[in-house]
């Protein structure tokens, strides 16, 4: 459609600070989702930060349209925790504030969407995340920020389908689509070349049970060719966890605790990205940034069979999926076969400019603006 996106005006909404260089999935996306809508040209104004900012804007943002100001929508972002405790001391001291906000917004004839990241408090290993005397407190403000969510929402929006059947009170909702994350367009010229190193890379969580990198590690260990495996991960997670590993560390096999900038030449350095681990009920279900990212390099995925990240990497031809007892000889298949990456990385090429993020913005503008 060609849609003029600088005649669009909306209300960004998110319960924290925009950080430019979010160390997670959940920091990185708002970030990137408000970016997006600002590259298009829409007038956006933004309800963000930490309470005491929210209160102020909002107040600004009640005043315009008590007087008349008109907005085509508000977008929200939630978090990965209930609205209630989204400052840093996390105590629930304002379970209302951000619902009234948004519900005053609906009231004023403004459609409002929200992503919904979260499903942690549905899924059983959220017993083993948290003490029962913490699911005591968390899971009554989940339960109270969904049910009020059904009272101002005209679009819910989640990462996959597979979230949805997991959510109470889904049909509650006016319209539900999905929006996975996005990726950016990197420079897709792998860094130079060692013929004789195939190297596999993985960023993100390591720790078990959501995360457990195990049957990868063990795959490089069991890989007879020259392959290596470089994980990235946060310092502190790995000095958490690495007793599980160490077991299976080789020489083929570095640990790096990197960020931000630093994390693309890891990407440009790499054959494959790989998201190798066991299964996890949560992680069926979710489909991490990091899988688009790959996209946006022209990285070639690597992951286990089952769940949406599967589905994904199947469906869109992003790569491969492998049993974990198959997966040191695929490797090595792989190195010794440059021609069936570089068709997938060609592949990746044409169609990752429909993963942007401004390709999201789009998405939610086109859904926003239809009339019911």
């Amino acid at each position: 459609m060609n849609r003029n996106y600088k005649d669009i005006k909306l209300i960004f909404h998110h319960p924290r600070p925009i950080k430019e260089n979010g160390t997670s999935g959940s920091e990185v996306r708002p970030y990137k989702m408000l970016k997006a809508f600002k590259n298009l040209g829409a007038s956006v104004v933004e309800v963000t930060g930490t309470i005491n900012e929210r209160k102020s804007k909002m107040k600004q943002v009640r005043k315009r349209l008590d007087e008349g100001e008109i907005f085509d929508f508000v977008y929200a972002e939630n978090l990965t925790i209930p609205y209630a405790m989204s400052e840093s001391h996390r105590l629930p001291l304002n379970p209302f504030i951000d619902h009234k906000f948004l519900d005053f917004c609906s009231s004023k004839g403004i459609p409002v969407a929200l992503f919904n990241r979260d499903v942690y408090w549905r899924d059983s290993s959220y017993r083993e995340m948290l003490p029962w005397w913490g699911r005591a407190i968390t899971v009554p403000l989940y339960w109270f920020d969904w049910l009020y969510h059904t009272r101002y929402l005209s679009t819910l929006y989640l990462p996959s389908e597979a979230m949805a059947r997991v959510l109470p009170y889904i049909e509650k909702f006016k319209k539900l689509r999905y929006l996975p994350p996005g990726t950016e367009i990197f420079d897709d010229s792998p860094e130079t070349k060692n013929a004789k190193t195939f190297r596999v890379f993985y960023v993100g969580g390591i720790k078990p049970p959501t995360y457990n990198l195990r049957p990868l590690f063990k795959a490089i260990g069991q890989a007879k060719s020259n392959i290596t495996l470089t994980v990235c991960c946060r310092e502190k997670e790995w000095e958490e966890v690495k007793s599980h590993y160490l077991p299976y560390v080789t020489d083929s096999i570095k640990i790096l605790h990197r960020s931000g900038s630093e994390i693309p030449s890891l990407y440009n350095q790499s054959d494959l990205f790989s998201i190798v681990r066991s299964d996890g009920s949560y992680l069926e279900r979710s489909v991490p940034i990091k899988v688009y990212e790959s996209i946006g390099f022209a990285l070639p995925i690597l992951c286990s069979p089952g769940g949406e990240t599967a589905r994904i990497v199947g469906e869109e031809n992003l790569g491969w999926v492998e049993s974990e007892e198959k997966i040191a000889h695929f490797l090595e298949k792989l190195s010794k076969n440059p021609a069936m990456l570089e068709e997938k990385r060609k592949h990746l090429k044409t169609i990752r400019r429909k993963h942007t993020w401004e390709a999201r913005a789009i998405q939610v503008c086109e859904e926003m603006l239809v009339k019911n």
